[in-house]
């Protein structure tokens, strides 16, 4: 316990410190590394209801990076009645009740969390909204952020793809954001819509599980991808889908290994690769591997070229286009610990800098992090000193 193997010999598990607090009810699922065509690092955090840019100035903490509306101007605040012109934006760009409100005046965009920021109560014109509470303000600029939120027992996911950060969660229409622009905003909303999966390949967005545009129904046996090199294009030739639908099964999750693309189900995978065609440049054959899947959905990580992931009864490591087992050492151990209703929550991340993928799980004996090291072939658990919502690894 509370130890890792590195070159044969037992070295102590590291704990964590605080580096930046985030403001009440933020909770952070996902933190990502960006990288622009550029070579512009940043790095990035997913809460349940934000996406924010962490910034590294002295006396900078972080920056929101939502969705967010500034035309027009506020006329009157009286109380917590809001009135302004040229507000058609309120209610044409889906706000509403639950998302935030604040003065230009009162707010230091890379010093977050700003006490000022205020509740929409509700969206009531096209020139007036009503906040939770009175706000001190006088007329000028304004900034309205969007809040989305994620179905419960669901995570984020991202994939990064010709320079944009791609961003779904099931629940709401995928998101971008590129680096430069000031916020993040709507990848699609058509066919890029409550995506539950995502990820890079072939130079397109690759999504699963969403709303689909051709339909308007919900279809988790679908895989679409956009147009090649823009993520924003799902009409393009170059844009294509595939359906599988040889099982009732929902798919759970699509990766990358080597050159091929794995979408997953409960109990079993299948492999696509690319075609060189550019109007049919995915895919599918010989039909799906079974016995073997994806259970913990967001347990799905990318390391050294491949995947790694905790499947109904056992942990796999991706060998080419095999599945081979990892769980042998750990496997009984873990399957008695961590109860049955809680083995869909099972994330994990790739600590690249150490060589090993970490698994986060409810167990009976609290929250563990159970780590696998794919260059010892060695397993180890461990416990922080306080719960996690997420995990990440700087520049891995």
């Amino acid at each position: 316990m509370n130890v890792m193997v590195s070159s044969n010999r037992i070295e102590r598990r590291w704990d964590h410190a605080v580096f930046r607090t985030f403001a009440n009810g933020d909770t952070i699922q996902s933190i990502a590394i960006f990288r622009t065509n550029l070579g512009v690092q940043y790095v990035l955090a997913l809460t349940e209801t934000d996406i924010v840019k962490l910034m590294g100035e002295t006396s900078e903490t972080y920056q929101y990076l939502t969705d967010t509306y500034t035309t027009g101007a506020v006329t009157d605040i009286t109380g917590a009645v809001v009135t302004g012109n040229v507000w058609c934006q309120w209610s044409a760009s889906g706000l509403a009740a639950g998302d935030k409100f604040i003065m230009d005046a009162d707010h230091s965009a890379a010093i977050e969390p700003d006490t000022s920021w205020a509740t929409i109560s509700s969206i009531d014109s096209d020139t007036q909204i009503t906040l939770t509470a009175s706000y001190t303000g006088a007329a000028g600029s304004y900034k309205a952020r969007k809040i989305h939120s994620v179905p419960s027992g669901e995570r984020w996911q991202y994939a990064s793809v010709n320079g944009k950060f791609c961003f779904v969660n099931g629940n709401v229409y995928g998101q971008y954001w590129n680096g430069t622009d000031t916020y993040a905003t709507n990848i699609n909303t058509t066919y890029c819509n409550q995506a539950r999966y995502c990820v890079s390949y072939a130079n397109r967005l690759v999504i699963a599980d969403m709303y689909d545009g051709d339909t308007a129904a919900r279809n988790p046996w679908k895989v679409r991808w956009s147009a090649e090199g823009d993520p924003t294009d799902w009409t393009d030739v170059t844009s294509g889908f595939n359906d599988f639908i040889d099982s009732e099964e929902p798919i759970t999750g699509l990766g990358v290994v080597g050159t091929n693309i794995i979408v997953f189900k409960k109990t079993s995978y299948y492999l696509g690769n690319r075609t060189g065609e550019a109007t049919s440049p995915i895919s599918f054959s010989g039909g799906g591997k079974r016995g073997i899947g994806l259970y913990a959905p967001y347990s799905l990580v990318h390391v050294a070229g491949t995947v790694a992931w905790m499947g109904l009864t056992d942990f796999y490591y991706m060998n080419g286009d095999t599945a081979e087992s990892i769980g042998g050492p750990i496997r009984k151990k873990f399957f008695e610990l961590v109860a049955d209703d809680e083995l869909k929550s099972v994330f994990g991340v790739n600590n690249g800098r150490y060589n090993e993928v970490l698994w986060v799980a409810n167990t009976s004996g609290g929250q563990y992090t159970f780590s696998y090291n794919w260059v010892e072939k060695s397993w180890g658990p461990y416990q922080f000193s306080s719960n996690l919502t997420a995990l990440g690894s700087a520049g891995y």
